[in-house]
């Protein structure tokens, strides 16, 4: 091999590097801010539709689906597969997991909104909220992504092909609730909202 060919192969070798480096620096927090900005995207229509009048800003159930969302975004760095984890287990030795304050204030203030419409509206935001927070755990983790590809090929099977993006996200929030309740990662988001 020429010192020609040899120089052409370092200097490959160290572009590559730098960009692999760059990649894998670069990808965790592009990924963050595209969740927080989704987030922030469902809370703004959330924000709409109560400035609509459909439902008052003073709302318990507003309000709590509001705190929920902002402790997603402050708190979007934790939510990986091993945080996840870390909480479960956390949970379980506790014994918290009979605690879902917040899950039992929701769930309360759901069943006072009178109006049939207001309460899907809410319940809608809020799936779009749990679904955003499961494609980013299960995004992020390559034993989850596994998990996901066998629950979209099982999903493909089962229902056949409809739409790629719905069975992704169904997918997604599949595979999360099948290793953990997803309300565990409500619980916590308030509680990091609320300290």
């Amino acid at each position: 091999m020429e010192i020609r060919q040899l120089t052409s192969v370092l200097e490959s070798l160290i572009c590559l590097t730098i960009l692999v480096l760059l990649f894998l620096s670069l990808l965790p927090e592009v990924r963050l801010d595209g969740f927080r900005q989704d987030m922030f995207s469902v809370r703004d229509e959330l924000f709409d539709y109560a400035a609509s009048g459909k439902i008052s800003f003073s709302d318990p159930a507003y309000k709590l689906l509001r705190q929920l969302m902002n402790g997603f975004i402050r708190y979007g760095h934790q939510l990986t597969f091993f945080r996840t984890c870390v909480t479960v287990f956390q949970f379980k030795v506790m014994h918290e997991s009979n605690k879902m304050t917040w899950t039992n204030k929701w769930e309360r203030s759901l069943a006072n909104i009178k109006d049939e419409e207001v309460r899907k509206a809410l319940n809608t935001f809020h799936n779009r909220a749990a679904a955003l927070v499961a494609a980013r755990l299960v995004l992020g983790s390559p034993v989850l992504i596994i998990f996901l590809l066998c629950a979209v090929l099982t999903m493909a099977i089962q229902k056949g092909l409809h739409s790629l993006r719905q069975m992704f996200s169904e997918a997604a929030s599949n595979t999360v609730s099948q290793i953990m309740d997803p309300r565990l990662l409500e619980e916590e988001a308030v509680k990091l909202e609320a300290a």
